[in-house]
């Protein structure tokens, strides 16, 4: 499957890099719960209980469940995983130490405030320095 290249506008890119450290959380999260998971039998096989009429308007079938459930979430996964993605693409065509700088920290979720302290500069400025940012990964 060919994937075609997404136009993002400017608010779009900076919500992306807003909500990338959550999603990335997020995203590893999903991935080792799914990992984990593993069907459980809900209905009995065996005995006086399989005799029993079973409930109505589901499958009773634990297997076919469990797929639908999975098939769920990896959905919701890769969506997460192609927003991680695209980020990750346009942050190759940042340039300059400080721009570079400036996007990590934006990158792991940090404040205006806190960014502008640890690099000796204002929040004012960090913002500037993100709308370059902007205007790099947007060409």
């Amino acid at each position: 499957m060919i994937k075609e290249k997404i136009q993002l506008n400017r608010y779009q890119l900076d919500k992306a890099i807003k909500k990338y450290n959550d999603n990335m959380c997020k995203y590893m999260r999903m991935k080792d719960e799914l990992d984990s998971l593993t069907a459980v039998a809900s209905t009995a096989k065996y005995g006086f209980e399989a005799a029993m009429p079973k409930a109505i308007g589901r499958t009773s079938d634990p297997v076919h469940a469990h797929v639908q459930m999975r098939a769920l979430r990896e959905e919701r996964m890769n969506k997460i995983k192609d927003e991680l993605l695209l980020v990750q693409n346009l942050a190759d065509k940042v340039t300059g130490d400080l721009e570079q700088e400036v996007l990590f920290w934006l990158l792991e979720g940090m404040p205006f405030r806190w960014i502008g302290a640890n690099l000796n500069m204002s929040h004012t400025s960090v913002q500037r320095v993100r709308e370059r940012v902007l205007d790099m990964m947007l060409k």
